[in-house]
């Protein structure tokens, strides 16, 4: 006589038990996971937009700007070209760029980057009376990492990593 292949009651549910532990103990790790994640990607993006922006400048010959939505980053932004450096996009223009809202990020600024980047056709960021603009955004995440987008008087732009703690005390 055969005998019946399968799982008895009791190992289905063994086997759940140890299932439903694995996975509370790994919860907390993966949502953290995903959070300094957020933080990261959002990093990029604002960072492959501003060395679009400087790019777009070099390569076009013409003044670019870079402009937080509402004077505020996280809630997006948008690359038009400037040539009275007002960081506001008149209506003729048309936008080289666009980016939705962010989500789980905040971001601090200094003072002069607050609403908007300016870039020159030789690469330079420049403030709206000519002065060279060198400054930095600081994404704030919801978990443990951040980030610091540094761009500097002749435009280059870097990123540093740290921990929320440090770059964004609340």
């Amino acid at each position: 006589m055969a005998k019946d292949q399968g799982f008895t009651l009791v190992e289905l549910l063994s086997t759940l038990a140890i299932i439903a532990i694995a996975l509370s103990i790994a919860a907390p790790s993966f949502s953290e996971m995903l959070r300094n994640q957020r933080a990261s990607a959002a990093t990029q993006e604002l960072r492959n937009a501003l060395d679009f922006t400087r790019e777009t400048a070099a390569h076009s010959g013409q003044p670019i700007s870079i402009a937080a939505n509402n004077g505020d980053w996280a809630a997006g932004w948008e690359v038009f070209v400037d040539p009275g450096n007002r960081g506001t996009r008149v209506q003729e223009q048309p936008l080289l760029a666009v980016h939705d809202p962010l989500t789980g990020i905040s971001i601090r600024t200094d003072s002069t980057s607050r609403r908007f980047i300016h870039f020159i056709p030789r690469g330079n960021a420049i403030q709206p009376n000519g002065a060279f603009h060198a400054g930095t955004l600081t994404l704030c995440g919801e978990g443990r990492s951040s980030f610091r987008i540094v761009f500097n008087k002749a435009g280059r732009i870097r990123t540093e990593p740290g921990t929320t703690d440090d770059l964004c005390p609340r």
